[in-house]
């Protein structure tokens, strides 16, 4: 059986190296990642861990125009969001440890997925990094579905690498963990209930929300006009930061 984790979280941003700083002067660090040249966009990361959130803007007008949303939903939706001037958090990527298996639940169950690929970025050094990776080319009411990516080699390799590259660091902020992505949408049972049959978790509710159990972290789904990620809340916080929440626009992180 697939292993599922939350792999990342796509930001969509103006410009990596501006939403980087603000972040970084908060004692978040983030490093530039490099760029897909395929769509015309490039990245900045920053690591929780293997978790980690990816900054994501578009550096080449021209090529980013010539692809559809079927060809790489969440990305197109970046740059759609950014030739609107709109900052905010796009979808987050689902770690798996068999892609196949996945996409073809998801395709027996009439998820409009599309073809497995492999997906391309070159890093500030030159270095080609690799992933296997599929969207889903739909959206559940207007809410952007999550995207699917499997690595090479083993969670454990991959975060020994990460780290002696210093790419996994210690944040001044804390030692940090996204915990939590909440989602506002206008319907939260049903999106609840879509969302946990895609990662084959549970919906549990409190109140008026519900949650899914990624493992140890959860996606929290409120009511609410945005449909989209409204909020990441984070675990571990040092005295700089601890309850208190950054904002970027239509970004925010909240701190325990």
């Amino acid at each position: 059986m697939a292993v599922l984790n939350w792999d990342h979280t796509m930001i969509n941003v103006q410009n990596v190296d501006e939403a980087a700083k603000f972040f970084g002067d908060h004692g978040i660090v983030f490093a530039r990642g490099g760029r897909h040249e395929k769509w015309g966009t490039e990245n900045a990361l920053g690591y929780f861990g293997l978790n980690y959130i990816e900054l994501i803007s578009v550096y080449d007008k021209v090529r980013a125009k010539q692809f559809s949303r079927s060809d790489a939903s969440a990305v197109y939706d970046a740059v759609k969001d950014y030739q609107q001037k709109v900052q905010r958090i796009n979808t987050i990527a689902i770690r798996t440890t068999d892609i196949e298996a996945v996409h073809k639940r998801l395709k027996d169950a009439g998820i409009n997925v599309g073809e497995i690929e492999e997906g391309q970025r070159l890093d500030e050094q030159g270095h080609l990094i690799t992933w296997l990776i599929f969207f889903i080319d739909d959206t559940i009411d207007g809410l952007p579905y999550p995207f699917f990516i499997q690595w090479q080699g083993s969670d454990k390799d991959r975060e020994q690498k990460l780290t002696e590259q210093g790419l996994i660091v210690q944040h001044a902020a804390g030692d940090l963990v996204a915990r939590q992505a909440v989602f506002s949408v206008p319907d939260p049972e049903k999106v609840a209930g879509i969302w946990s049959g895609l990662l084959e978790s549970k919906t549990e509710n409190t109140d008026s929300e519900y949650h899914v159990q990624l493992g140890d972290r959860q996606l929290t789904f409120k009511q609410g006009p945005e449909n989209h990620i409204v909020q990441l809340n984070f675990d571990g916080a040092g005295d700089q930061l601890k309850q208190q929440t950054l904002a970027l626009d239509n970004i925010k992180f909240s701190f325990k």
